[in-house]
């Protein structure tokens, strides 16, 4: 197959080039992994990898019209940027050693063959060999890609590297593949593979399964393996995405599904995860600290509040995404809209300078008098400020 035909023009200019630069020094270069994937399934290719059987700096300073270059040399990959908006990830083929199960691997350089190995999946483990125009399958990928069946590569793949099973899924959902190896991850999962890793791992590769179109269908799988303990039911309830912008302003679509799966986890290990790492924004993670900790308390307080007062200054200490949480009770929902729609951007009539300037010095004073206003202007919706100050200005004096 050509996989070349499946890449843009612009795209196909920048492979040559570089091609033709590897060539004249005698270096081989090769597309590997998710484009050669998607290109024989007929997707669009998002992202185009370029293993080099060198260091890529070798040509990077002959590249033309280059945009931009991140070059990292520990790894001895660079991300490229062109003119035209293309956007190239060059790598050095190499291996990996994992030593103790669960821990980053050591790298060192190969050849393309054993980088193909060192990958997770079989139709992960392609490559195309630009210049001889031909694809490299050393793991049976074409074949499993006509079956539409994910299987892993090497026998001890999912306790060296237990990211593996969350990405397992990703692939199977977002390709409708069968997963191969769903008996053998249930196994690893009961006997704790997670625990060979860091928070931070594991939080990574579930926020990238709830970057996914299908992602409800990524936490099915996961509550089907037995990785997390999920209500599904609470799942189920839809987001409204489409509003959620005009509600929440902080709140993105993909933090949002976030509260969402921990909204609906029964199972207190993983609320904690979610709650304990460096990858969530920190305000995601604190809204969701608050719940675990307190969300009973809460949630009476306001459901034993009766004037929008009260509610009032209960929630303006909240931020977007506790309200977002409390929102989806269903006994809470309508007080949580009322504050969004009708308290949250209230703004007394009178303010404390206007009130300083009647005659009225003392700070406590002012504070009362402006409490005084908002509680009967949040009850009953009409500006009062004015009033009240006339009515009650020579016993604040």
């Amino acid at each position: 197959m050509e996989i070349l035909e499946a890449l843009t023009c612009d795209e196909i200019k920048i492979v040559n080039e570089i091609m033709d630069l590897c060539k004249r020094r005698g270096i081989k270069s090769y597309i590997v992994g998710g484009a050669v994937r998607d290109a024989i399934l007929g997707n669009k290719v998002k992202d185009i990898d370029i293993c080099l059987e060198e260091d890529p700096k070798v040509i990077l300073d002959e590249l033309q019209k280059l945009k931009c270059c991140q070059y990292h040399s520990e790894f001895q990959t660079a991300f490229l940027v062109f003119e035209n908006g293309v956007n190239i990830d060059l790598i050095r083929c190499r291996k990996e050693y994992y030593f103790i199960d669960g821990a980053l691997p050591r790298i060192s350089p190969s050849r393309i063959y054993e980088d193909l190995y060192r990958r997770d999946f079989t139709v992960n483990a392609l490559a195309y060999d630009i210049e001889k125009k031909c694809i490299i399958d050393v793991c049976g990928g074409i074949q499993d890609l006509k079956n539409r069946v994910l299987r892993k590569i090497h026998p001890n793949s999912y306790n060296e590297d237990p990211t593996r099973i969350f990405r397992a899924i990703k692939y199977a959902v977002r390709y409708k593949f069968s997963l191969k190896d769903k008996d053998e991850i249930k196994k690893c999962v009961e006997k704790g593979v997670f625990s060979l890793i860091s928070n931070d791992r594991i939080v990574k590769e579930i926020y990238l399964l709830c970057c996914e179109e299908n992602w409800k269908e990524n936490i099915y799988l996961c509550n089907d393996l037995k990785i997390f303990d999920v209500d599904e039911r609470l799942l189920k309830i839809e987001l409204e995405e489409e509003n959620q912008d005009k509600r929440y302003s902080c709140t993105s679509r993909v933090d949002m599904r976030i509260l969402k799966l921990f909204y609906s986890m029964r199972d207190r290990k993983y609320r904690s995860i979610l709650a304990e790492n460096s990858i969530l924004n920190k305000e995601l993670r604190s809204a969701i600290e608050c719940s675990n900790e307190d969300s009973h308390e809460a949630a009476d307080l306001i459901m034993g509040t009766m004037d929008n007062y009260r509610l009032y200054t209960i929630l303006r200490k909240m931020d977007d995404y506790e309200l977002v949480l409390l929102s989806w009770n269903s006994k809470l929902n309508y007080k949580i809209y009322n504050y969004i729609y009708n308290l949250r951007d209230y703004r007394p009539s009178l303010s404390g300078k206007y009130i300083a300037s009647k005659g009225v010095k003392d700070g406590k004073s002012i504070g009362r008098i402006l409490r005084s206003i908002m509680k009967i202007e949040l009850n009953s919706g009409i500006d009062y400020g004015q009033k009240y100050l006339t009515e009650n200005l020579g016993e604040n004096m």
